[in-house]
């Protein structure tokens, strides 16, 4: 913006001079006319000077604007980053929520057969204890039954030994 401001001071001195030399030389121009000139040139300087200052705050609010979009690209750039962590971590957590659930679902079943087994465990466990019952009952009905062997077994062996003393009559 400099340079536009200074072409244009330039280009205004090399069309205002020659005419304020060319009148002043001649000596066809007036003071009225002079002044009428020099108060042009000043006017023209006046607006070069403001086009100037236009152009010096144009510049700046450019290099703010400049400096503020930078600013958004780098927030833009960190959230993209910021996003695709978010995303990987997601991802992760979707893999991971998967693998708990299959996990869940294995160790359901397992438990469902742990139970299935347990019951077939717990019959095989009564049908055990009324088995030993009846062995106990049984094994005491024998029992009642070899003491009787041997009770009759003791009388008749003391019988037979008392017979076996007893001398012979002639």
């Amino acid at each position: 913006m400099t340079n536009r401001h200074s072409k244009t001071l330039l280009t205004v001195s090399r069309y205002s001079l020659p005419i304020l030399l060319a009148g002043v030389m001649s000596g066809c121009a007036s003071t009225s006319d002079l002044e009428a000139l020099q108060k042009r040139v000043d006017e023209i300087n006046a607006t070069a000077t403001s086009a100037s200052s236009v152009a010096q705050e144009a510049k700046a609010i450019a290099g703010d604007a400049k400096n503020t979009a930078n600013a958004a690209l780098s927030a833009s750039d960190q959230a993209k980053a910021v996003s695709s962590e978010a995303s990987t971590a997601a991802r992760q957590a979707e893999k991971t929520a998967s693998e708990a659930s299959n996990a869940a679902s294995n160790a359901l079943a397992a438990s469902d057969q742990a139970k299935s087994a347990s019951s077939e465990a717990l019959t095989t466990s009564q049908s055990a204890t009324q088995a030993a019952t009846e062995a106990k009952i049984k094994a005491y009905e024998a029992s009642t039954k070899a003491s009787s062997a041997s009770f009759k077994a003791d009388s008749l062996k003391a019988k037979q030994e008392a017979k076996d003393a007893v001398p012979a009559n002639p």
